[in-house]
């Protein structure tokens, strides 16, 4: 497997990883400084398939998390989710790539 084909497969899998923020969802999240999230509570989310972008209750419109809220930093953006959402994705891109070469035999 050649690092082209490797470098194309995890551009293909950021760009899936950003556009999967269009996934709205929810998630578990743990604000200490938030009354009735100390120890923990349901908030929006979006990213797929591990929700990388968080609704942070205390600063942003809530049951919404977007990624122009994570970039004005009203919502929370989660860097290891995010990167094993673009791995997920990369992934995929590479069975893709080698179904497609294989099928074109």
């Amino acid at each position: 497997m050649g690092i082209r084909r490797i470098s194309i497969a995890l551009l293909w899998g950021l760009a899936v990883a950003l556009a999967s923020s269009a996934y709205a969802g929810q998630a578990q999240a743990l604000y200490a400084e938030i009354m009735g999230c100390e120890h923990g509570c349901t908030v929006a989310a979006a990213g797929w398939p591990l929700p990388y972008l968080i609704d942070y209750p205390g600063i942003s419109v809530v049951g919404s998390a977007s990624l122009m809220g994570a970039l004005t930093g009203e919502d929370q953006f989660r860097l290891w989710s995010f990167l094993g959402t673009t791995i997920f994705w990369a992934l995929v891109a590479l069975a893709a790539g080698a179904l497609w070469k294989r099928g074109r035999r």
